[in-house]
């Protein structure tokens, strides 16, 4: 399970940094090979025996659905299937870059079975944003039975 968070700096040819505890995670329980897709503002990045399970569920999507359609064209056509180099690195393609908005910090977050890659200021900014949903959501979860 990714958790947590780490500032790397992505390099001027696109490659980004992989932490040594993700790392270390993608390559004892998994192949260390990645899916990486577009989930505006950020990237997600599946380690690929995930994302079979993610595209598992897409499938059973309604596709007769227009917005359904739009979103399956969207996570595809980003999509980009990648591997640490020797130096624990991967190399985001260009069009993701732009879609991020990543340019040289990078806020990278463990979430459970992906790691979300983001703009270290968009970052920020979410965090600012959501202090005060943060102190409803004890709460909130009470409300659904969860804690």
């Amino acid at each position: 399970m990714f958790i947590g968070q780490s500032i790397q700096a992505l390099d001027s040819k696109g490659r980004l940094s992989i932490p040594s505890k993700f790392r270390e995670i993608l390559n004892t329980k998994y192949s260390g090979k990645l899916i990486l897709t577009y989930l505006d503002p950020y990237i997600v990045a599946y380690p690929t025996e995930e994302w079979v399970g993610i595209e598992g569920r897409l499938k059973q999507l309604p596709t007769i659905q227009k917005d359904i359609r739009d979103f399956l064209r969207i996570i595809y056509s980003n999509a980009s299937e990648c591997s640490l180099d020797n130096q624990g690195r991967i190399l985001i393609p260009p069009t993701l870059r732009d879609f991020a908005g990543l340019q040289k910090d990078i806020a990278m977050l463990g979430i459970m079975n992906k790691i979300e890659i983001w703009s270290k200021d968009k970052w920020n900014e979410f965090k600012d944003n959501v202090k005060d949903k943060a102190k409803t959501l004890p709460e909130k979860l009470m409300e659904i039975g969860f804690l």
